[in-house]
């Protein structure tokens, strides 16, 4: 059974007569016929009495019809959703971020309200998490910081969003704070506050601390970028953190040491490689890509 074969039923029906319903829907009435003909003979049953002057349906073909026309409808309203769907009326977005995005509340505000009927989740956890759950589909799209340790091409679609670097961040009375620029390494002898360990910031910091020939004193870990930097206000130890982190932070009981080597921290938008993207998706990359907060 063919969709077309359907329309061909509801025609004659509405017509009563196959060269009016053959030339309301731009077919030959041989075609027709043959359609038809083909139609019944599949079901096995005859679905219209013909005589020389009109066509009936029969009580098979009534019935018949009523389907048709229900399953015609549904067609039709399926197309119609779907295309809310590509036209961004319609659609969810499920997206991964680390915690130190501040400036990601504000995006996807504006991008919702472009499209306010899509559907936004947002999950905070770390890159590791993140990576997992992107893998596991569970979210569609993940901002994180790269693994040092992975290699991130094979899996996914990477898209630089920020090229960030590492500063550390003391008390406002530690004897490090007036200066501009310091040596990591002079900062052996101080306790760590660190990230958690399913951060990728936390690896990134434990080998820039090893770069600078020094095992870090980690006192404390958390996962919350603002409670690392109450931590360091209340002389708990230092902390490394982005240098983007730390505008988002408004923090003023802090002070920030950019470091004379410096260390990249970037922040990329992944993709799932290899997998259907629903239009909300590309929709939601490309604004991002293009947000003036990333230029």
């Amino acid at each position: 059974m063919e969709l077309h074969q359907l329309q061909y039923v509801i025609e004659i029906a509405k017509h009563n007569h196959f060269t009016r319903a053959a030339e309301e829907i731009c077919v030959s009435q041989s075609t027709l016929s043959q359609q038809v003909t083909k139609l019944e003979e599949e079901l096995g049953v005859k679905l219209f009495d013909r005589t020389t002057r009109t066509v009936r349906p029969t009580p098979a073909g009534e019935e018949f019809i009523f389907y048709a026309k229900r399953i015609l409808s549904d067609i039709e309203r399926a197309k119609n959703r779907m295309q809310e769907y590509a036209g961004l009326a319609k659609g969810k977005i499920k997206i991964g971020a680390i915690n130190s995005m501040g400036n990601l509340a504000s995006i996807i505000g504006n991008f919702q309200k472009d499209h306010p009927g899509l559907n936004i989740m947002i999950v905070e956890e770390g890159s590791y998490k993140l990576l997992e759950m992107l893998q596991t589909f569970q979210i569609d799209i993940a901002i994180i910081t790269p693994p040092l340790e992975m290699n991130l091409q094979n899996i996914t679609e990477i898209y630089e969003l920020i090229d960030d670097e590492l500063v550390l961040v003391t008390p406002k009375n530690h004897p490090f704070a007036e200066r501009d620029k310091i040596d990591l390494a002079e900062a052996a002898q101080e306790k760590f506050i660190f990230p958690s360990r399913m951060h990728s910031a936390y690896n990134l910091a434990l080998q820039a601390c090893r770069d600078a020939n020094f095992e870090p004193d980690i006192v404390c870990e958390s996962s919350s970028l603002y409670a690392r930097f109450d931590l360091v206000s209340k002389d708990m130890g230092v902390s490394l953190v982005s240098s983007k982190g730390v505008k988002s932070s408004d923090n003023d009981k802090v002070s920030t040491i950019r470091l004379t080597k410096s260390i990249k921290k970037p922040t990329v938008l992944a993709l799932l490689k290899h997998t259907y993207h629903p239009p909300a998706v590309i929709a939601f990359r490309d604004y991002i890509l293009n947000s003036v907060s990333f230029q």
